[in-house]
């Protein structure tokens, strides 16, 4: 197994379901249903909802804060010194707004892109997690204030196309967790540019 954990990043509460930043918790959530899991267990004294799905070399855990976003590396680095589980390790599911919506790319670059989810863990946890980006759409206008925009619900049609790709996206992370980062990066993110070069004009 080459990965223990896979985080999906997301603002805990009503006020924040369905939005656009919490698109790594719908992603966790889905993959943990094609596993046939649909209850999470809250574990308090680490602030993380868990789900551990058997391995044949262990277990897979799933985890969503129970918090906010930019507190995200508390919760995870408690979870992996307490299971013993190194930072190269882990997946982090997590938006992203240069990606059309539903695309998907792999990195191992440490950097955070502007992204307070995946600054708090690399702060706790180091540059060594797997960042499993998924496309939200860029912003309706130039103007438009970033956190309006990523704390903005995908409308009607946004939420059918994100349907329609979720089962695509769960089977590319499923790739990355049985072939390993390398493999998964040159058939993942190749279709992106593919995809974006038959899409110029």
């Amino acid at each position: 197994m080459f990965f223990k954990v896979v985080v999906g990043l997301g603002n805990c509460g009503v006020f924040y379901e369905n939005t656009r930043h919490n698109v790594g918790f719908a992603v966790v959530d889905y993959f943990a249903k094609t596993k046939g899991y649909i209850l999470w267990k809250k574990e308090r004294a680490m602030s993380v909802f868990m789900l551990k799905i058997p391995q044949s070399d262990g277990h897979l855990l799933l985890l969503k804060s129970t918090g906010f976003m930019n507190l995200s590396g508390d919760p995870v680095a408690k979870v992996c010194s307490f299971f013993k589980i190194q930072s190269s390790e882990v997946v982090v599911v997590c938006d992203d707004i240069t990606l059309d919506l539903g695309q998907i790319k792999i990195t191992e670059r440490p950097g955070t892109a502007g992204h307070n989810g995946l600054k708090s863990i690399l702060e706790k946890m180091g540059p060594g997690f797997v960042r499993f980006r998924v496309g939200i759409g860029k912003k309706k206008h130039p103007h438009m204030d970033l956190a309006d925009h990523v704390l903005s619900r995908f409308d009607g049609e946004e939420t059918e196309i994100l349907a329609k790709k979720m089962p695509n996206i769960c089977n590319s992370l499923q790739l990355l967790l049985d072939k390993g980062v390398l493999s998964a990066m040159n058939m993942v993110n190749r279709s992106v540019c593919e995809q974006n070069l038959t899409e110029q004009p």
